[in-house]
């Protein structure tokens, strides 16, 4: 017979979000900087992926919080 599975700890699907949010932000900044340093845009793609990344993030946030109500 087998034993139902438990859900993740609530505090582990947090930090989990936490990371990936992070590390998707910096990755952005990343990719911004060498964009702006291959078309001297200043810091305009930089700002322009954050923005980007940072909108995808809270919409991927807030899905993911509305299984949860």
């Amino acid at each position: 017979m087998k034993k139902p599975k438990k859900p993740p700890k609530t505090w582990a699907v947090f930090s989990g979000l936490t990371v990936q949010m992070g590390v998707s932000l910096y990755l952005a900044s990343i990719c911004g900087k060498v964009l702006d340093l291959r078309w001297e845009t200043g810091k305009t793609m930089t700002l322009l992926l954050l923005m980007l990344v940072l909108a995808v993030n809270i919409y991927g946030l807030i899905k993911f919080l509305n299984r949860y109500k």
